[in-house]
């Protein structure tokens, strides 16, 4: 015991000290005391010391038996269980768990600071590339390196943890600039080329940021919030987006629309509208643009703008296309009798496109309704065109063959490629309003209707401006040859059982398709 004495820190001897006052003095019947030993070379003996009171009598103690024993081993183990359960073994940085306790405790601390912190969640790209082309050992060893590549971005008190391909970063006192300049500078950090397997390999990463707190103040809505801002982030082609609450599809809020969307063509809530589009040269309405409208039981009319963005991603989209295509057919068979023979115009999406269930569908509903597949004009914006041209080249030629007028809608916004514009199927070229309402006023806009007008005459289409919205527009469409104009000028959108009563009533005006002929005419 003396030699154990001599060992300890001052600060140990005086908790034996003070262990073996207290059973003197009968305050407890027992004390286990843990010590930590240096040894030589930096290493350490781990002992346990028991003491047990024994007594005859209860005026004087009979004596104090104590029993030294080496727990090395024990914490050897221990220590070994702490890393396999809350540190991850490929990088050897904190685990989801250690990382969930870390985060946590920060905040219980912030309670009493008020310190700011941010989160960050460091989405690797192209990894999977290179656990298929050099194996997941090499895959490994690249995940090691991207760990110290960041945590030698980071100060002392900030955290780095790996989950998957992810790597969630805690900044401890980080304002939202910090957060956004430490989120650069590891996308800076692993730009660097990584040199695996003897091949020089790039990858890239997407960064989302949440704030402490601006964003929010509890860990899931933080985590949330930065999940969300790497979605954000992919989806502009950025490497770094801080969260952005207006532009969130994942609330509550929005999640429970989805959910309601799933009965609302069957509830009859999805209203379907059209907006006319006139030929200038004849003033004939020669088609319109079938559009949805939902009117939600308890939250009213909801604009197409947010219901639709919210189910494109979704089988969703599917339904409401499907709707509008039946909806448009069932109208064409309805005005027949009336002598009425104006295409109508349904938007396909992006996953309308890319799936052959269009083509199915549309076969189906030919068949079923018996009408002219020319009084139905498909429209497919550039952008939805951009995302698989190949796919879509296909796609639209089958829907060609089957009779359909193909139309490119939002023409402008997409950055399509005029290789892939004269290879595509299509008939007609719509003009985005953003930049036909502009172009009485801004010499960009003007130059850039004035182009696509001539290009797409070189091309063998017909060119439809939309956002026609006043009469100064239509004089200076009319000047440079514009083929077809709908907007506001001509009508604003109505609800589509109403197109019959407005053609009527606008006949002193505008003219309108009343043959097939007629139709094929403009089709072709």
């Amino acid at each position: 015991m003396t030699e154990l004495l001599r060992a300890v820190s001052r600060k140990e001897r005086r908790e034996l000290f003070l262990a073996y006052r207290r059973l003197v003095a009968r305050e407890s019947s027992s004390e286990v005391l843990d010590f930590a030993l240096p040894l030589e070379e930096s290493d350490v003996r781990h002992l346990r010391i028991a003491f047990e009171l024994r007594s005859e009598a209860e005026e004087t103690p009979d004596e104090v038996i104590g029993l030294v024993q080496s727990t090395s081993e024990i914490h050897s183990l221990t220590q070994q269980l702490e890393q396999l359960s809350y540190y991850d073994s490929v990088t050897s940085l904190p685990n989801r768990k250690r990382f969930d306790d870390i985060f946590a405790g920060r905040l219980d601390e912030r309670k009493a600071t008020g310190a700011e912190l941010a989160f960050l969640i460091v989405d690797l790209t192209r990894f999977r590339e290179v656990n298929f082309a050099l194996t997941h050992v090499v895959g490994d060893e690249l995940l090691r390196m991207v760990g110290q590549r960041i945590r030698a971005v980071l100060h002392d008190r900030d955290e780095v943890a790996r989950v998957g391909t992810r790597f969630p970063v805690l900044l401890q006192d980080a304002n939202v600039a910090r957060a956004a300049q430490c989120a650069h500078a590891i996308c800076a950090a692993l730009e660097v080329p990584f040199q695996l397997g003897g091949i020089t390999y790039e990858i890239g990463a997407h960064i989302g940021i949440s704030h402490c707190p601006s964003d929010d103040t509890t860990y899931p809505g933080l985590l949330r919030k930065a999940d969300i801002a790497v979605e954000q982030a992919a989806h502009r082609g950025q490497s770094v987006a801080t969260y952005d609450a207006k532009i969130d599809r994942h609330t509550p809020y929005r999640l429970g629309l989805i959910g309601d969307f799933r009965h609302a063509a069957k509830n009859g809530e999805i209203r379907l509208y059209c907006q006319p589009k006139i030929e200038m040269r004849t003033r004939t309405v020669i088609g319109a643009e079938v559009l949805a409208r939902w009117v939600h039981p308890t939250k009213g009319l909801i604009a197409p703008d947010e219901f639709v963005e919210l189910i494109e991603g979704t089988e969703l989209i599917h339904v409401l296309t499907n709707y509008m295509l039946a909806g448009a057919a069932q109208c064409a068979l309805r005005w027949e009798p009336l002598g009425i023979t104006v295409p109508l115009a349904v938007n396909l999406s992006t996953q309308d496109v890319a799936t052959p269930a269009l083509a199915q569908y549309l076969a189906d509903l030919l068949k079923t309704t018996k009408i002219d597949p020319r009084l139905l004009e498909l429209e497919v914006t550039e952008r939805s065109l951009m995302r698989n041209p190949t796919g879509s080249i296909e796609e639209l030629n089958r829907l060609r063959e089957m009779g359909f007028r193909l139309s490119i809608d939002d023409f402008g916004t997409g950055y399509s490629s005029l290789n892939y514009l004269t290879q595509l199927p299509v008939d007609v070229i719509k003009i985005d309003h953003s930049f036909t309402m502009k172009m009485v006023h801004d010499k960009r806009s003007a130059t850039i209707v004035r182009s696509t007008i001539h290009m797409a005459h070189d091309l063998g289409m017909t060119v439809v401006a939309e956002g026609t919205a006043d009469v100064d527009i239509w004089n200076a469409l009319e000047a440079l040859d514009c083929d077809e104009a709908q907007g506001y000028y001509i009508a604003r959108p109505m609800p589509i059982e109403d197109f019959s009563t407005w053609l009527q009533s606008v006949s002193k005006s505008y003219q309108y398709a009343s043959s097939r002929q007629q139709v094929a005419n403009h089709a072709r």
